[in-house]
């Protein structure tokens, strides 16, 4: 994008950092007027869109080429490289695509299988197994290995049937043989042990306690506008707000290790999309919500219906795998109009990406037809007037970038047009002031798949552990953005998966406002540099309680100790003791005679 904002002539940069919102329009559609003359717009628009340099499609030589170097690696004994060979491949094989006259999907998730049972994670073989199965109901190898981790797990009558199923596919007389003796260890291995199932089904979290949401009301405040207020005391530790995003994005630093649908750490039989190589999925759930197609058997594609067994036993197995858990696809379809293999959805930033996916769901539900103006979609506030210049040009070249790439996406013509533009511009800048970043912890000690390949030392003290907040996704939560901005908190937002969670960190009484912290609170950076944070990422001066009282940690964070051993006062550099002064008002004379040299009482202070 330097090269289109570096080829702009400084009239027109001139027209745009004078801009304002109701001026917008015009602004947009001179810029747009000049760079569809530009040739490295169009170049520039061919590297995003135009599938003949897509780089994030589908490639059927280059998973063949990653399957053949897992297989060496399962060989020699490193698992760990090849785990990481069978999921490239998985994420680049076209869905469709045959490997000696199999299903090369399949066979990719059965060879996974194959080596998540190797190194003990059978839950996760379980799952790459069912899946190799919904493509190829008739693989009796998939069935075999399925049964196999069925008993290692403990569920016999599972793995009888599947058991059975494997031998009434299997076509060989040598494999009816092994799979028969099989069976017979599997009938002495249940008499001997209690039959206790073990299902493999995913944690869901219960109502844990009472939600004060409706407790809460939102007001107009004189200096911060629309805010969030108790109706009522409210106790410390309290739920009080619970949200599911509008649309959220991935951070891009996470994409190799975190779901991108749910936000969670990725297990070990990483889940791709089926139509593109950018996502990676915890889950084939969480794939089909975020917008990509189910399962389903591709045997026709690859020419083994000859070796079809018309079966009963095995009709019902097919059934019972094409029963998926109860998904809505249309709910969430985040992924589904960026799903084309082309470079865009990677290429751009973050926020523009969300503005991509905010616009694709307003699309949608509009089915089409743009009746309404964008800017009313999340109704938040923005802060264009108080942005920069060269941020300004941004924002329009990125609009009419990311118009462009929906265009291409959704194959119909949206309103190319300076009013449809000004309303993108804001769109993207709403989300840059309104979006929250989306923090999990991570604790070194849970990442269970590291250690089965050996990347820790088996005899570490598991009683020590470090644990972390770690940044993983950007989202829009309308609710959410109404809450307040303070310093001093009494509100903490928190994440589990997607699902916003708001508590009280402290007794809030009725009619108080419920604000919680936008950046470093009091404690964390001193008063100006706080400031500065906040006018810089949000475009407002901070005047909230911790901002506008003398706080002991503000002078302190970077002050002197006096040169004087027998003064317990502090010595302030002049940028610090300015900010501070204003401050000062509202204490006694004593604190501030000396200047700079600030007597700080530790009185209470241990």
């Amino acid at each position: 994008m330097e090269k289109l904002k570096s080829a702009v002539p400084e009239s027109l940069k001139r027209m745009v950092a004078d801009s304002n919102p109701e001026g917008l329009s015009s602004t947009s559609s001179s810029l747009l007027d000049f760079l569809l003359t530009l040739p490295q717009f169009h170049q520039t628009l061919r590297d995003l869109v135009d599938p003949e340099t897509a780089l994030c499609g589908k490639n059927k030589d280059a998973a063949l080429a990653s399957k053949q170097k897992g297989n060496q690696c399962y060989s020699t004994g490193d698992y760990h490289t090849a785990l990481a060979c069978y999921t490239q491949a998985l994420r680049v094989a076209p869905i469709d695509a045959a490997d000696m006259d199999k299903n090369l999907v399949a066979t990719l998730y059965l060879n996974r299988a194959s080596l998540l049972q190797k190194v003990g994670l059978l839950a996760e073989c379980l799952r790459d197994c069912t899946r190799a199965l919904q493509i190829s109901p008739d693989y009796a190898k998939a069935w075999y290995r399925r049964g196999k981790a069925n008993a290692a797990l403990g569920n016999y009558k599972d793995a009888f049937d599947d058991l059975n199923i494997a031998k009434n596919t299997e076509l060989s007389l040598g494999g009816k043989r092994q799979i028969d003796n099989e069976l017979k260890l599997l009938v002495d291995q249940h008499n001997c042990t209690s039959n206790t199932q073990i299902e493999c089904t995913e944690e869901i979290m219960g109502n844990l306690d009472e939600l004060h949401q409706n407790k809460l009301s939102c007001v107009s405040m004189p200096d911060k506008g629309r805010g969030m207020v108790s109706q009522c005391d409210i106790p410390q530790a309290s739920l009080v707000h619970k949200e599911e995003p509008y649309t959220l994005v991935i951070l891009k630093s996470c994409r190799e290790t975190h779901c991108h649908h749910c936000l969670n750490e990725l297990p070990a039989d990483k889940v791709p999309c089926t139509a593109c190589s950018i996502p990676l999925y915890c889950s084939h759930d969480c794939q089909v919500q975020a917008g990509g197609e189910k399962l389903y058997s591709h045997q026709k594609k690859v020419g083994s219906d000859k070796n079809h067994l018309s079966n009963p036993e095995v009709d019902d197995a097919k059934v019972m795998l094409c029963c998926d858990s109860d998904i809505n696809v249309e709910s969430i379809p985040e992924h589904r109009h960026e799903c084309l293999g082309v470079n865009w959805p990677v290429a751009l930033p973050t926020d523009v990406i969300l503005a991509g996916r905010v616009m694709a769901k307003f699309i949608s539900q509009q089915r089409g037809v743009m009746q309404s103006n964008l800017q009313r979609i999340l109704d938040l506030s923005h802060n264009y007037s108080r942005i920069t210049p060269e941020s300004k040009l941004e924002l329009h070249i990125y609009a009419i970038v990311l118009l462009w790439c929906l265009q291409h996406a959704f194959g119909f013509g949206l309103p190319a047009n300076g009013i449809f533009l000004s309303q993108i511009v804001i769109l993207i800048c709403q989300i840059r002031v309104n979006s929250m970043a989306i923090f999990h912890m991570k604790s070194v000690d849970i990442n269970g798949v590291e250690d089965q390949f050996g990347k820790f030392s088996s005899n570490r003290d598991i009683s020590t552990y470090s644990v972390e907040q770690v940044k993983v996704g950007q989202a829009i939560y309308a609710a959410g953005s109404v809450f307040n901005h303070s310093c001093q908190p009494n509100i903490h937002a928190y994440f589990l998966s997607r699902t916003l969670f708001i508590r009280t960190s402290e007794c809030v009484e009725a009619g108080s406002p419920m604000e919680l912290s936008y950046g470093p609170q009091v404690g964390q950076m001193d008063y100006k540099d706080r400031l500065k944070f906040l006018e810089d990422k949000y475009s407002f001066r901070c005047q909230c309680l911790g901002c506008s009282e003398l706080n002991l940690s503000d002078l302190i964070l970077k002050a002197f100790h006096c040169a004087s051993s027998n003064c317990p006062g502090i010595v302030l550099d002049s940028d610090t003791f300015n900010c501070e002064i204003n401050k000062i008002k509202n204490f006694s004379e004593a604190f501030i005679k000396g200047g700079p040299h600030l007597q700080v009482l530790f009185m209470s202070v241990s």
